[in-house]
């Protein structure tokens, strides 16, 4: 978990859609420094985001699939914003 200056940062689509479904506010999008190629999602640090890491890993992070499905479709929708 990369949790800086209150911010909580990963390069993953799947878990930013999952912390957006659960209501972690999103802050914004920034290119990888190492890899341009890459995008990394910035979200405001919150205490249930170790929650929902703990309940993706373990298989037990329960949500809906329409909700889902539409918060990856936001995800995308900023990975294509960017210019990428």
């Amino acid at each position: 978990m990369d949790i800086v200056n209150e911010e909580y940062s990963t390069r993953d689509m799947a878990l930013s859609a999952c912390l957006l479904l659960d209501g972690v506010r999103y802050l914004r999008v920034e290119k990888d420094v190492n890899d341009d190629r890459r995008l990394i999602f910035v979200f405001e640090a919150d205490p249930q985001i170790e929650r929902i890491i703990q309940q993706r890993s373990n298989g037990t992070h329960v949500v809906s699939s329409i909700h889902y499905d539409d918060c990856l479709r936001r995800m995308k929708s900023v990975i294509h914003s960017c210019g990428r």
